[in-house]
């Protein structure tokens, strides 16, 4: 029961990281697997320390303007 409970749990930190994710070149898809196979928190980290897709960055700039 105990296992079923942290497999969850694991799994709802993997798809907050993965949306975390979508706007990335790597995208949700791409970010979801990354987290599976490595820790969410590394995960997390690596997403931080990078920049959006130049993609996300025109969308931004266009919704703002």
């Amino acid at each position: 029961m105990l296992e079923a409970i942290v497999i969850i749990v694991y799994l709802a930190f993997c798809i907050l990281v993965a949306l975390c994710g979508c706007q990335r070149r790597i995208g949700f898809t791409g970010t979801f697997l990354l987290s599976l196979f490595f820790t969410p928190i590394v995960v997390l980290i690596f997403l931080l320390l990078t920049a959006p897709s130049q993609r996300a960055d025109r969308a931004r700039n266009a919704q703002s303007n």
